[in-house]
């Protein structure tokens, strides 16, 4: 494909960029919400996204929603998780409009019990429409797709794969975001620090990042690489100090991101238990923890047992006759010290229960 068709889509989303609120070094802080809160529901609208198999574009469109909503409004943070699902159907909707091909959109029911909101379905259908107001200037019943970091990162990717295909360059780049990076700018634009970033400069820090792997594995093309990356800065218009700040900032969160997943979990896991439940519970506290000792003997002392054995076999015969004798006199009482004396097991718990 040819490098000019898809420089004039660039310009587009370029054009595009400046209508999206709530992204960029202008854009107002959310008053109300904090970054935290405001986090934790881009992440909430991530786990929607994988139960339901959706493509990325509807949950970046669905934060992108957001974003824009609380750059324009005062919400109370009550309202946040009404606010987060509805704006996710919201995304749903927009990308079935300009799409087409999704299997389904999720039912506003079953959106409020799998999000686990404080909201009912009737309640998410009046924050879509009050969120369709608000993000749509041309009163149409569905707002169009926003520009969002990832529309930029296919077109940039595209651009690259082209110009490399043209220069002859192998391996060239590939062509579209694979699962990693789509991975990756999730966990980028679910961090609030990343809002005062430009969508296009956000999207170039993180193809940059993916270059400078390739780079790694292929020395070679590090010119060709990062003189794309060098173009695509100039084109979008983003100055140097910025592309470092932002270049620092993608690095660091993917670094946190990717530590938190090696570390191993050290905090004891404690079950807390009602007293109903606890009451219910089996008696596995008189259990024996470990099974007994057994005594490992040499080859010299089995000898000397097994001619102790054969020594006093007519002296053992004679007390086994006479424990007999004595056992018929008072049977149920020596029975009953054995039993209390062998080890608990869940047999005779259960039986006894």
């Amino acid at each position: 494909m040819e490098v000019h068709p898809l420089l004039g889509q660039l310009d587009s989303l370029l054009n595009g960029e400046e209508i999206v609120g709530g992204r960029g070094p202008s854009s107002p802080p959310s008053s109300g919400i904090s970054p935290g809160m405001r986090d934790g529901s881009a992440h909430v609208l991530r786990c929607l996204k994988v139960w339901y198999d959706l493509p990325s574009d509807v949950f970046h469109t669905a934060v992108a929603n957001i974003d824009t909503f609380l750059a324009k409004m005062k919400a109370q943070p009550k309202h946040l998780s009404c606010i987060a699902v509805s704006s996710f159907h919201l995304a749903c909707s927009q990308y079935q409009e300009a799409r087409g091909d999704l299997a389904v959109v999720p039912e506003p029911a079953d959106l409020v019990s799998i999000s686990q909101s404080r909201c009912s379905a009737s309640d998410l259908l009046r924050m879509e429409a009050i969120l369709a107001s608000k993000l749509d200037n041309k009163q149409q019943s569905v707002p169009p797709l926003p520009v969002t970091p990832l529309s930029f990162l296919r077109i940039m990717m595209a651009v690259s794969r082209a110009a490399a295909t043209r220069l002859e360059i192998s391996p060239a780049p590939a062509g579209s975001p694979l699962p990693h990076l789509l991975h990756q700018l999730e966990i980028l634009v679910c961090d609030s620090s990343t809002l005062k970033f430009r969508p296009c400069e956000l999207a170039l820090a993180l193809l940059c990042t993916e270059f400078q792997l390739q780079c790694a594995e292929n020395p070679s093309n590090t010119t060709a690489l990062m003189g794309f990356v060098s173009e695509l800065q100039k084109y979008c218009n983003i100055q140097n100090s910025d592309f470092m700040t932002v270049l620092t900032e993608v690095v660091a969160i993917l670094e946190k991101y990717n530590g938190e997943g090696q570390v191993p979990h050290r905090q004891r896991l404690v079950w807390k238990l009602s007293n109903r439940t606890l009451r219910h519970l089996r008696p596995t506290d008189r259990l024996r923890p470990t099974l007994p000792k057994i005594c490992e003997e040499s080859v010299s002392d089995k000898s000397a047992m097994s001619r102790l054995r054969s020594a006093s076999e007519c002296s053992l015969e004679s007390e086994l006759s006479d424990s007999d004798l004595s056992y018929k006199a008072g049977g149920s009482d020596s029975e009953s010290d054995v039993e209390m004396e062998e080890p608990r097991t869940w047999a005779r718990i259960v039986a006894a229960s």
